[in-house]
């Protein structure tokens, strides 16, 4: 077994450890699943912190493709490529097993919180060059601050999602990201909306 191959079967017996225990791990359980020595779980991630902080990171991975990768096509229109990215991080949040306790019980763990901040840092980052996009092709109110505007976007919609999947039942999905990009597109003040909402209840 590569170390590779160890350390993707220990963080798999974290993940699975933290979802039976609602947040909660101690690396001899962990290993004992993950088929691999205590001392041996201490050697890849240093510390309890540490391995349910790669976990964490881990859970974020497909979030940073869906903002920095390429699982958004770049050929797509402004307003249909920010949709799709809304929509595509409402998905993940919806199917990810982990969401909730990422939204809950870890929220409130230092290693947690250290990185959501590295995470959203860049999502910021990449939001106010998006929005400063948008206002040169005249998409977007030119007179609107792009990182205070991606600050006050992202934030409501991370809080949005926190809430929703911590919620029984939850709200339709679809209904949440129509509700949110509405919000959006009225904040951008959007002079062109992607074609899905062209025609959306309500619209004119």
């Amino acid at each position: 077994m590569t170390n590779s191959d160890t350390t993707q079967r220990l963080l798999n017996a974290a993940e699975e450890e933290l979802l039976t225990n609602k947040g909660h791990l101690e690396m001899g359980p962990v290993a004992r699943r993950a088929k691999a020595s205590v001392g041996l779980a201490y050697h890849h991630f240093g510390s309890k912190t540490g391995l349910i902080a790669a976990v964490v990171d881990r859970f974020y991975q497909p979030l940073r493709e869906i903002a920095l990768g390429d699982a958004i096509p770049v050929e797509q229109d402004w307003g249909s490529r920010e949709l799709a990215r809304m929509s595509a991080t409402t998905d993940y949040f919806y199917e990810a097993p982990l969401a909730p306790l990422i939204a809950g019980r870890l929220a409130r763990e230092s290693e947690v919180l250290d990185i959501e901040k590295a995470h959203m840092d860049k999502l910021l980052e990449l939001g106010a060059r998006n929005i400063a996009q948008g206002q040169r092709l005249g998409i977007v109110a030119p007179h609107l601050d792009p990182e205070v505007t991606v600050a006050l976007l992202m934030g409501g919609h991370r809080l949005a999602l926190d809430k929703a999947v911590l919620s029984d039942p939850r709200p339709d999905k679809q209904g949440l990201i129509e509700q949110v990009w509405r919000f959006t597109s009225q904040a951008l003040q959007l002079k062109h909306e992607p074609t899905r909402f062209t025609h959306a209840p309500g619209k004119t």
